[in-house]
């Protein structure tokens, strides 16, 4: 990170050191990987404080974040095959080449949804008791594993000319349509950010809203969804639908309606 100052202001720039941390003999090990692990770890210590706080069982939450972590991998590469398929259907060997990147956050919430459901129907346990506890640490661990997008240097905005934090983006990893452009805003941070205050909303009202199942984790949708369709008009990296329209935007419009829609039933009830 370095300082310098516009037009009378001090000016952070942001720049990546590179997306290896550490090798291990001569195998590199991802600054992706270390963060998605620190944010699984500690994501997981705070569930396992809410669950025993809720009196739960530690056992059925230990299985259901086993399946829902499968699940969420391949749904959220299926996620982004699905949405890249003007590619993948001329490279069809890439499909499960998923260290060569391509993820998709939406597909992953969709996995983990499908996981739950069908494991609490199976166990017969409230959906909405554990699901709930998910959507508490969720946002927490998307505020840390989007800091693997900077080192990474993906997932960066639009060219940045006005603002007090940019960017730098080497031009080997800049859109063609902006490889002229050297700063760019820093959408990871702003959704890091973001991400991190809607887990400390949700953390907090977690034991207020302990008579009201669902809440939270609807709750959770909304919020992220408002997050995720405003940053999409910065992003440089969206998959498109119906044309030139976001996928990740249309994904969101629906969450919010269909959010709205079970909070107000759960505010009746």
């Amino acid at each position: 990170m370095m300082l310098s100052n516009f037009s009378g202001l001090p000016l952070i720039t942001l720049s990546s050191p590179g997306a290896v941390a550490f090798y291990i003999g001569s195998h590199p090990v991802r600054w992706y990987g270390v963060l998605i692990g620190i944010a699984f770890l500690l994501a997981y210590s705070l569930a396992e404080k809410l669950i025993h706080k809720n009196s739960l069982n530690i056992n059925h939450f230990s299985d259901l974040i086993f399946f829902i972590l499968i699940a969420s991998v391949v749904f959220a590469r299926l996620y982004f095959v699905f949405l890249s398929w003007g590619y993948f259907k001329n490279h069809l060997d890439e499909i499960f080449k998923i260290w060569h990147g391509g993820q998709s956050i939406h597909g992953g919430i969709f996995g983990a949804i499908a996981a739950a459901v069908i494991y609490t129907k199976i166990k017969k346990i409230s959906f909405y008791s554990y699901i709930d506890v998910i959507a508490v640490i969720t946002p927490f661990g998307q505020a840390i594993g989007r800091w693997g997008n900077f080192f990474n240097n993906e997932a960066f905005g639009k060219p940045v000319f006005n603002s007090f934090i940019r960017l730098y983006i080497p031009k080997e990893f800049r859109p063609d349509l902006y490889v002229k452009h050297d700063f760019f805003h820093p959408t990871f941070l702003y959704e890091s950010m973001l991400d991190f205050i809607i887990f400390i909303f949700l953390y907090k009202k977690y034991s207020l809203w302990r008579d009201k199942p669902g809440r939270i984790f609807w709750t959770y949708l909304f919020c992220y969804s408002i997050i995720r369709f405003f940053l999409e008009f910065l992003r440089t990296d969206s998959l498109y639908v119906f044309g030139n329209i976001p996928g990740a935007q249309v994904v969101s419009i629906i969450l919010i309606f269909a959010s709205m829609i079970m909070l107000l039933k759960k505010q009746r009830i």
